[in-house]
Order: C-alpha cells, then sequence, then structure tokens
C-alpha cells in the first residue's frame, strides 16, 4: 500500500484489466506483435515499475537497477504502460487538459525560516529583526475578486 499507493487487490484488479486490454489489442491486431521478442518484465513488474515511478518519481537509473533493467527500456515500460492504463482508465488526454482552462492559479512562493548555526552565525546572520519579505505578503491579492486571507481588495479601477 505505502510502496505504489494501492491495496493488493486495487493492484491485482488493475493487474487483470491490463492483461484483459493487452489480449485485446493482441487478437484485434495479431500482427503488431510480429518480430517484437516479449518484455524481459512480467506485466506484474511492469505495472509495479510505473505505479512506482508515479508514487515516488525515482530516477529511471535507479528504478532500472532495482528492476534489473537499463535506464532506456525502464523508460520505455514506463511510456508504453502508462499509455495503456491513461486508455483503459479512461483519462483525458493531454489536449482535453490544455483546453479546459483554469479559473485561478495560486502558487505560494512564501518564504520559510531555515535554521542557523548556534556557532558562528555571524556570516549567516545580517542583523535584521524580521526575515525578508515578511511585511508585505499580507498585502498580496489574486484579483479583485478573491484576495488571499489577510490581504486587501484592490481598489476598483
Amino acid at each position: 500500500m505505502r510502496t505504489v499507493g494501492l491495496s493488493h487487490e486495487d493492484f491485482q484488479h488493475l493487474n487483470e484489466r491490463l492483461s484483459h486490454y493487452l489480449e485485446e489489442q493482441k487478437a484485434h491486431n495479431p500482427l503488431t506483435r510480429r518480430g517484437r521478442k516479449d518484455s524481459k518484465l512480467i506485466l506484474e513488474d511492469r505495472l509495479l515499475l510505473t505505479l512506482y515511478y508515479l508514487r515516488h518519481y525515482p530516477t529511471l537509473i535507479n528504478l532500472g537497477a532495482v528492476f534489473g533493467i537499463s535506464e532506456s527500456y525502464c523508460h520505455k515500460i514506463y511510456a508504453r504502460t502508462a499509455r495503456m492504463l491513461a486508455k483503459i482508465e479512461k483519462l483525458p488526454n493531454r489536449k482535453a487538459l490544455l483546453e479546459d482552462a483554469a479559473a485561478t492559479v495560486v502558487i505560494d512562493v512564501s518564504e520559510q525560516p531555515i535554521e542557523r548555526p548556534v556557532k558562528n552565525q555571524k556570516a549567516y546572520y545580517s542583523g535584521k529583526k524580521t526575515p525578508h519579505g515578511q511585511g508585505s505578503a499580507g498585502d498580496l491579492c489574486v484579483d479583485a475578486g478573491n484576495p488571499l486571507p489577510g490581504g486587501r481588495k484592490r481598489p476598483p479601477a
């Protein structure tokens, strides 16, 4: 559950749907597999690789080392399996996502305080008592109708 975000039953169900999809594709187009060798990884491992990558985003070199395959083959398996999962789950494609415009996007860029060393902190401390940029953060507005919490509304133009 913690490794890929799915319970064992959900993983098995998704694996069955993926294998059923692959069987349908083979029956529909039997010549597409002509001349191709079978994958070095079984279907469960390919699904596990894809879900693990989507959950943790390790580098493909590290992921390939875990599964005993090369970086390029790891990317190839991930790309194919992710495309199949998107078809199985009927996820919207990239074009459909780009057509739906977002109403408002807010990005938190506030500064986070850091710990300074106890000894020799003179090199890390400017002498100011308030952190940089702390005073103006409350005045930010997203737009005239939706100010940030604690912020002031902009005067109408």
